[in-house]
């Protein structure tokens, strides 16, 4: 009974802090100017990382507009690179390790800003490689450039939350 009536005084606590409502990390909501409109430019929206970018934005609550006159905001993505490089070798002077990677630069515009701002986002994972595991090794890494996509995306999302 004890620990009931402490979680729920905690609970009450935590949603009386500040003006806005409680949130978990990562939910914060995007700029208002972003989810009345955010246009994409630079990368092709049919692409893996479009496609995860487009999703992306679409659950934080942004409005992906096809016409950049239609938008309130511009997300242009300047330069997107994919690395692949060993890390690790054998004592037989095999490749036991690789690392990925997935850089992003970007540059975000809205109407009210005088000046657009540039950021870049990095997201990095090993894969161990396995010689008696040969087959599964492709599948491993193309499920590790998904989750490269995915945590760029987020790393995106949450420097588009920072701006005012």
């Amino acid at each position: 009974m004890k620990t009931l009536l402490l979680t729920l005084g905690i609970s009450f606590l935590l949603s009386g802090c500040s003006n806005e409502p409680f949130h978990l990390r990562g939910n914060k909501p995007l700029p208002e100017l972003m989810r009345q409109g955010i246009y994409v430019q630079g990368v092709d929206p049919r692409s893996d990382f479009g496609l995860v970018l487009r999703d992306g934005l679409e659950d934080a609550g942004a409005n992906v507009k096809q016409r950049e006159q239609d938008a309130a905001a511009t997300l242009n993505i300047t330069n997107l690179r994919e690395n692949r490089s060993v890390s690790g070798y054998s004592s037989t002077r095999q490749v036991r390790e690789f690392n990925h990677s997935v850089t992003v630069d970007f540059r975000v515009k809205t109407r009210t800003m005088l000046e657009a701002v540039e950021r870049s986002v990095n997201a990095e994972r090993s894969q161990v490689y396995d010689g008696q595991y040969v087959l599964g090794t492709a599948e491993e890494e193309n499920v590790i450039k998904e989750e490269l996509h995915r945590e760029a995306v987020r790393l995106i999302l949450l420097r588009l939350q920072a701006i005012n």
